[in-house]
């Protein structure tokens, strides 16, 4: 049994290759082909993590690869160039094999697990969740503005928002009852900027850009206050990082 556990994180980095590579190919069913790469990893994840729907450890282990999978399939259907498509798709598999690998040792092997594997991982696989879904929300409202509307919109991105900031904080170790607080009023603002973006003259890549920067920043800064690490310095490098990347965001931006 440990065997068939210890090969899941190959297959589910290999289902998910597998159907990338199936959309770029099977032009007309992409939908289809997304819909049975998300029920395959799924089930994968599902049996890697075992089945257990009472208990909170399952959908952050479980949530946060689908979501950084789903998402990624949203991102999928915006890109027009071939080369971005086969980058995504290499580096979405090869992050959800990296995720499923610590998965296994922090659940069949906790002697192998290494410490903030899980918790570094999520922060990265969560922000790219938040790139992929704001791009996938500006594109749709761009190109079929009648089957997303604002109030839809709004509603299900602060709700992922909600999962991924507590998922975050979750495996940063964070108190349950204080980040329940936290991941709301971070929810709140990451969602009041993905309304006022939304009047911005400017790429919904940019838009996308600014609002996972944001989560980065929030959550980073959130995380460091929990485990007591949060300092002038680091405050500074933080600000610093936020200067440099809002000047290449917007010094590369397309302005409409």
């Amino acid at each position: 049994m440990i065997l068939l556990h210890r090969i899941t994180p190959f297959f589910i980095g290999l289902s998910a290759a597998l159907g990338f590579a199936a959309m770029l190919v099977l032009h007309t069913q992409p939908l289809l082909t997304m819909g049975l790469t998300i029920l395959v990893v799924g089930l994968l994840l599902t049996r890697l993590v075992g089945f257990a729907p009472g208990q909170f450890h399952y959908w952050m282990l479980f949530g946060t690869p689908m979501l950084f999978l789903i998402s990624s399939d949203g991102l999928m259907l915006f890109l027009e160039r071939s080369f971005a498509q086969i980058i995504l798709a290499v580096t979405v598999s090869l992050f959800l094999f990296f995720f499923s690998e610590h998965v296994f040792s922090y659940v069949h092997a906790p002697v192998n697990y290494e410490a903030y594997a899980i918790e570094h991982l999520s922060l990265v696989l969560n922000v790219a969740s938040v790139f992929f879904v704001s791009v996938t929300a500006f594109g749709t409202r761009v190109f079929l503005p009648t089957y997303a509307p604002i109030p839809a919109l709004t509603i299900l991105f602060f709700l992922i928002s909600l999962f991924v900031m507590y998922g975050t904080l979750w495996a940063s170790k964070v108190d349950l009852r204080q980040a329940r607080l936290y991941a709301l009023c971070g929810a709140l603002l990451v969602t009041e900027l993905f309304l006022t973006v939304t009047y911005l003259p400017t790429g919904f890549y940019t838009n996308a850009a600014l609002i996972a920067l944001t989560v980065y920043l929030f959550v980073g800064l959130t995380r460091a206050h929990f485990v007591e690490k949060l300092s002038p310095s680091m405050i500074r490098r933080y600000a610093l990082t936020a200067v440099i990347l809002l000047g290449c965001i917007f010094g590369t931006a397309k302005w409409l």
